[in-house]
């Protein structure tokens, strides 16, 4: 969308996308040089996001499991990791390769199946990840407290509602895919 704006005799073209992009970026910077600021035992932003993935999809699973009255898995699968994640397998074992030779995550093999290997948290990972978690959630408080009550609710209210939207378009998105290959198919 974009919008025109005559001022002074001169054409303003204001690009909402672009904007967005851009303050997204500003905000992603600002609060991940306040992290790296942080940092703990020399842990990267990415591998922290990993320590995270891993607590939170093991949590779900195993409330998942305990639902369905499954045997609780003492880890998480490389490929669930990469699935939930989004990245790719191979870029997966790396971030844990390091958080294991840092002792935040460990590998586990069953009995029953030596091939499988899971992984998960070590007590020092747990420790690390509710720390810098703390940190992070500290970062936005603080935020919070200088935008004031009011506009930190209204901030909440229209990033749900952005989010919403983009879900919207990659619905939609999927929907165009699904219906090329489906084209493609058909003789």
């Amino acid at each position: 969308m974009i919008l025109t704006i005559y001022f002074r005799k001169e054409i303003f073209l204001i690009n909402y996308g672009q904007q967005l992009f851009k303050s997204f970026h500003r905000v992603k910077k600002s609060s991940m040089n306040r992290l790296n600021h942080k940092r703990f035992d020399g842990l990267k932003p990415h591998e922290f996001f990993m320590l995270v993935t891993i607590l939170n999809r093991y949590a779900a699973l195993k409330t998942e499991h305990e639902a369905n009255g499954l045997p609780i898995p003492p880890g998480l699968k490389i490929s669930e990791l990469s699935r939930c994640s989004e990245i790719s397998m191979p870029g997966v074992s790396q971030v844990i390769t390091n958080l294991v030779k840092q002792g935040y995550v460990k590998r586990i093999t069953t009995d029953m199946d030596r091939r499988l290997v899971y992984v998960n948290l070590t007590e020092k990972g747990e420790a690390l990840e509710k720390e810098y978690s703390q940190s992070c959630f500290q970062i936005y408080e603080d935020a919070a407290a200088i935008l004031g009550t009011q506009e930190t609710t209204s901030l909440i209210s229209l990033l749900d509602k952005l989010s919403a939207a983009l879900d919207t378009l990659e619905g939609k998105q999927n929907n165009e895919k699904q219906n090329e290959n489906t084209e493609r198919k058909t003789p």
